[in-house]
């Protein structure tokens, strides 16, 4: 069984960019983001408690397996229902092996899994999976938003709708003080996205220590080519991905100057010094 690394965090937060260099080394397979876990668990722990997972959730992994060209297996027609979501949650992680197994070369024994709104499946992932490992990434809040309200306009059919500003200032604010519970916790690392642009090299050295892995200079000339193997077609918005340049987003000076405002104004007051791996030297 591969060892499994989840990249979490709030969505247009730079995690295509972190997984396209950490799925560039030789021992790491990673794919498409799959979704299994937030297209089939609710993130309410009521409506988890009186689900009987059944069917519809079966369809669904089978639609996930399908759209990543992942052959069906035995164990997905042979599941039949549970009242468990940890017994559910068991097997998507042995399905996410199965679509691991289907990409992975042969040197390839770490499994890569990036949908950024599994941070909130981490507890239920590590009851079941021991020794998966999780990497926050973590971007300030204003470049967020700014970069959520661009996206979801452009592309609402493929976010289910735009955001407004309220809306991707709550998402950025749940999602990080989700993050920030799981400062210093085992197999729970977290990064800035400022930190993985200006400097990748120690970053992503950083990460692999981590992880355990030796770093591989050649990770930061093939970041950009990989990046194509891990976007959808219609997921357009990650297309600077495949580029060669890194930079820092301006699309919240462009705002205007109110909508700046109210945006400072909505943030949680997260200390990202406590994630800045300058301050770990």
């Amino acid at each position: 069984m591969m060892k499994k690394i989840f990249i979490v965090g709030c969505p247009r937060s730079g995690t295509t960019l972190l997984q396209s260099f950490i799925a560039s080394h030789s021992k790491i397979v990673s794919f498409p983001e799959t979704h299994l876990y937030s297209k089939t668990i609710s993130i309410n722990p009521i409506v988890q408690a009186i689900t009987i997972y059944r069917t519809k959730h079966l369809n669904m992994v089978d639609q996930i397996l399908t759209e990543l060209s992942v052959p069906q297996n035995k164990e997905l027609k042979k599941f039949n229902y549970t009242f468990s979501t940890v017994k559910w949650t068991r097997f998507l992680n042995h399905q996410l092996n199965k679509i691991g197994e289907h990409y992975r070369d042969a040197e390839e024994n770490y499994l890569l899994e990036k949908t950024p709104r599994h941070l909130h499946y981490i507890d239920l992932i590590q009851k079941t999976e021991k020794n998966a490992v999780f990497i926050h990434l973590i971007r300030n809040g204003e470049d967020v938003v700014a970069s959520m309200i661009e996206a979801t306009a452009n592309n609402p059919d493929e976010w289910s709708g735009s955001r407004s500003v309220d809306k991707s200032i709550f998402w950025w604010n749940r999602s990080i003080r989700i993050s920030e519970q799981y400062i210093g916790l085992k197999n729970n690392y977290h990064l800035r996205y400022k930190n993985l642009v200006e400097n990748p090299g120690k970053a992503l050295g950083y990460l692999f220590e981590k992880i355990g892995l030796p770093f591989e200079e050649q990770i930061l000339e093939s970041y950009h080519k990989t990046a194509n193997s891990l976007i959808g077609e219609d997921e357009v918005w990650k297309s600077k991905n495949t580029k060669e340049t890194l930079s820092t987003s301006s699309k919240f000076d462009q705002l205007p100057a109110e909508t700046q405002e109210r945006i400072k104004k909505g943030l949680h007051d997260f200390d990202y010094r406590k994630v800045d791996i300058s301050n770990k030297d």
